[in-house]
């Protein structure tokens, strides 16, 4: 059944115009970045704290609760993927999503053990919303059909 998603949500991405498609594999980036760093952070809790951050962890819970999110995050973004034409306003959900990220990061750096990775983390999340905003107003939406 998985393979048979996967194979429509591929086919949904090549039938569709060349700018829905530039879209379309943007948001599956960033859906997939969202679930394999979910995974990563969720599955290897103590990996992930020592490699990013050379510390240890105070509170499990917290940080596999992120892991969690992000996650389920990412599971929302494929989601969307199944049927761009119908749901591309949720496009602008994780734009959202990326900038708010982008603003908490930037604003609660200090607070973590090794303040530069979170500020990287911040830029790259607030990239992630800007090439989203650019490919999302170039595709238009303009009840075009495919």
């Amino acid at each position: 059944m998985i393979f048979e998603v996967i194979r429509n949500v591929f086919k949904e991405i090549s039938s569709a115009p060349r700018k829905i498609q530039h879209l379309s594999v943007l948001v599956l980036l960033v859906g997939l970045h969202s679930l394999f760093l979910g995974i990563f952070i969720f599955f290897f809790t103590e990996l992930f704290y020592r490699f990013f951050f050379s510390a240890d962890i105070e509170n499990f819970f917290y940080v596999r609760q992120a892991g969690l999110f992000l996650f389920c995050l990412g599971l929302f973004n494929l989601a969307i993927l199944r049927d761009m034409k119908r749901y591309h306003y949720f496009v602008k959900v994780i734009i959202a999503t990326k900038a708010l990220a982008f603003l908490f990061l930037v604003s609660h750096a200090h607070l973590a053990a090794w303040p530069p990775i979170i500020l990287a983390a911040a830029v790259g999340d607030g990239l992630m919303a800007l090439v989203l905003i650019f490919f999302y107003r170039r595709a238009g939406f303009i009840a075009e059909e495919w």
